[in-house]
């Protein structure tokens, strides 16, 4: 009886060898699907970036400066948002001392200098979080 034990138990053996190899090479496939997913999710996202920056910088052709379309124009190269957040800023900066020029000559502008300021703390706090 004994070698009936040993041969029961050598054939549990192999079953649960080929249950795991099987199970680990089902964890390995999708594993590769999950990877390659994320690479088409990466494509996808770079792509709408890509295109949100082409639309932009159309837009910016007809109101900005043509200095401030190529900053933008070589954020493409760019992985993150410090020199746009640089870019709005200093906008932003100009702007607020534009405001307070034409407030000496001007009726109050004290509301729109402070939403300008407002704006300012706003965008770079935004800026912060990404």
């Amino acid at each position: 009886m004994k070698m009936a034990d040993e041969e029961s138990g050598i054939d549990e053996l192999m079953r649960l060898s080929r249950q795991f190899t099987r199970q680990q090479e089902e964890h390995e496939e999708r594993e590769k699907q999950r990877e390659a997913q994320g690479k088409k999710v990466k494509g996808v996202l770079q792509g709408l970036k890509d295109l949100n920056l082409s639309m932009a910088i159309e837009q910016l052709k007809t109101v900005a400066k043509p200095e401030i379309v190529k900053q933008v124009s070589a954020l493409r190269s760019k992985e993150n948002t410090d020199d746009l957040r640089k870019l709005i800023s200093s906008i932003a900066d100009d702007m607020e001392n534009r405001l307070r020029t034409i407030s000496t000559s001007k009726t109050d502008v004290t509301p729109l200098i402070n939403s300008m300021r407002t704006l300012n703390i706003l965008m770079d706090l935004y800026f912060s979080f990404h």
